[in-house]
């Protein structure tokens, strides 16, 4: 059996990564596939993706993707939105191998459960496939595609290193940990002003930020940590390659962006079996129940941000029931569970279409 898989790129990213490293997993599940990869630009990752699949191709011009399609394929899989437009009018033109339309929370998708509006091409390249696989049950919902022909994956996460840290106890740091690129939109600010609240009700209490980004963004929040006299208790650790000890010395995982897909910090934070406290935007809501696995609030809601801090900081039982449940629903989120069923789902079609 013989499958392509077409990527946006090999630059570094949530979907890129993801893949690759679900690619990897397929290899161990069934290493009588044959797995092909289509790009249409390289980038960092290209190195990795060459050592995984088994014939790697970049580019996106017209001579590249006939010479890729002339090839014998049991099924193509199209993970991007870009790549589902660039090439689905030629296949169903050209070919009667099947395809697998792997819809994420792209910018069509995004906007579609943000802001409910909706891109009827987006719908009809959806239609015109033969199974659809969507990331988050949310995402699914809002298209009106036939269910028979639909599998929700689930957003995958290598979170193994992390389902290996112990619980927290109490010789774990009274510390919140956010893990996240230093952007605007991530809100970072808000932790600070929202700590600011809880201070001095927990004086070992501290805060931290774990992540690269703009430096003028980190000069914004050490500025603002030190107007609000918390400049000794806010500390930036900039980029890591070592996250899992970074959530290993904190009790609570927090991220208050106003724009995230499912993010991936919180999945790693919560099979650590920490509980967490984000913005109900996007999809996180998909992977956290508000109340179960943590608390979520409205983006930008400083006080109710400071409230569910303090209650989580100051409550150890509540914090470990929390972080159990976490711990237990970041599980089916483990990248050896959503491969396993992505991988059966393009058998399953390739099978049908012999």
């Amino acid at each position: 059996m013989r499958m392509l898989h077409v990527l946006e790129s090999f630059a570094p990213g949530g979907m890129e990564t993801t893949f690759l490293n679900m690619l990897r997993r397929f290899r161990i599940e069934d290493d009588s596939i044959r797995h092909d990869v289509l790009a249409f630009a390289g980038g960092t990752l290209e190195r990795a993706y060459r050592e995984t699949a088994d014939f790697v191709t970049v580019g996106c011009d017209a001579a590249t993707i006939d010479v890729q399609l002339a090839r014998p394929y049991d099924v193509i899989h199209i993970l991007f939105e870009r790549c589902a437009y660039r090439l689905l009018p030629q296949l169903l033109a050209r070919s009667s191998t099947p395809v697998v339309y792997g819809k994420g929370y792209d910018l069509g998708g995004m906007y579609r459960l943000n802001e409910g509006l909706r891109w009827q091409a987006d719908e009809s390249m959806l239609m015109s496939c033969d199974r659809h696989t969507f990331t988050t049950p949310q995402l699914a919902s809002g298209y009106a595609v036939d269910p028979g022909r639909t599998t929700v994956l689930r957003k995958a996460a290598d979170v193994e290193q992390f389902q290996r840290l112990l619980d927290p106890d109490v010789s774990t740091p009274l510390r919140v940990v956010c893990v996240a690129n230093l952007h605007p939109r991530k809100r970072l600010g808000d932790l600070i002003l929202a700590f600011e609240q809880i201070a001095d009700c927990l004086p070992g209490a501290t805060l931290r930020f774990v992540g690269g980004g703009s430096a003028i963004e980190a000069d914004r929040l050490r500025t603002l940590a030190t107007d609000r006299r918390l400049g000794d208790r806010v500390s930036l650790a900039g980029v890591t390659t070592d996250v899992a000890a970074e959530i290993a010395a904190s009790r609570v995982v927090a991220l208050p962006s106003s724009c995230e897909g499912v993010p991936t910090a919180l999945l790693e934070g919560m099979a650590a079996g920490r509980p967490v406290v984000a913005a109900n935007v996007g999809h996180v809501s998909s992977i956290v129940d508000d109340g179960v696995e943590g608390f979520l609030v409205a983006p930008g809601d400083i006080l109710s941000l400071a409230e569910r801090l303090l209650r989580l900081l100051s409550d150890p039982g509540l914090a470990a029931a929390m972080g159990s449940a976490a711990r237990a629903r970041a599980a089916s989120h483990d990248v050896r569970v959503v491969a396993r069923i992505l991988l059966d789902t393009l058998r399953e079609v390739a099978g049908d279409a012999i």
